[in-house]
């Protein structure tokens, strides 16, 4: 029996193996100390696109240092100082940026590296941003201007892969060779890998169940001829 339960599980280990997500080595928000913003954005007083600005063109290139104390749980804004970036603000002034037009400089980019399941279809492909829209809570997609992805750009897909959905969220090397994110439409997506991880994965599992079958059977018989 004990040896029965350690080959199940042993195939059960082989098979979370097949089907653990590709995880891209990034910073989550709670490790991140500053951000540097990669296209111009604005810099808004509140968490919301219909907020008033400090700002509305932090120039590409600024460096704004998180505010960490507490989670930085919003999915669209990082909350961020802007003591030094805002004329007369306090050094307990916050501002909110969208995160889509940041990129994490708390790490140097050749310490992150993209773990590629997919590539671009299509020459000159648009990237673009996911807004909330606070009045009725359904995310916009904002194209990102300056930006376009050429065919056969390796990619990594983020968020789980649909080919029903109309936009796929995935990470790529920009320009600098540091990794962003951005949303494509899932039209312009090859991503051949991941039919195969669940092929890979019912076959080990098949495998295994053959396995036991024939040690079993073969243990049954043995008894029968004994008695």
């Amino acid at each position: 029996m004990k040896k029965f339960l350690l080959t199940v599980f042993l195939c059960a280990m082989a098979v979370l193996g097949v089907f653990s997500p590709n995880v891209l080595n990034l910073s989550y928000a709670d490790d991140i100390v500053s951000v540097t913003v990669l296209t111009p954005t604005p810099l808004y007083k509140q968490a919301s696109i219909k907020s008033d600005l400090y700002t509305s063109d932090l120039p590409v290139g600024t460096v704004l240092t998180l505010d960490n104390t507490s989670p930085q749980n919003d999915e669209i804004f990082y909350r961020v100082l802007v003591y030094g970036v805002v004329d007369g603000a306090s050094q307990d002034d916050v501002g909110y940026v969208l995160r889509a037009h940041t990129l994490d400089s708390t790490i140097t980019s050749p310490s992150r590296t993209l773990d590629d399941n997919g590539k671009i279809k299509n020459d000159n492909t648009p990237v673009y941003e996911r807004v909330q829209v606070p009045e009725t809570n359904n995310y916009v997609y904002n194209k990102v201007e300056n930006i376009l992805l050429n065919k056969d750009t390796p990619i990594q897909v983020l968020d789980g892969y649909d080919k029903n959905k109309e936009y796929t969220y995935i990470a790529f090397y920009g320009e600098s060779g540091d990794i962003v994110r951005y949303y494509v439409e899932t039209s312009n997506l090859s991503v051949p890998g991941i039919n195969w991880s669940i092929i890979v994965a019912i076959s080990t599992l098949i495998t295994c169940v053959t396995i036991l079958a024939i040690i079993f059977g073969i243990k049954g018989r043995k008894k029968k001829k004994l008695k």
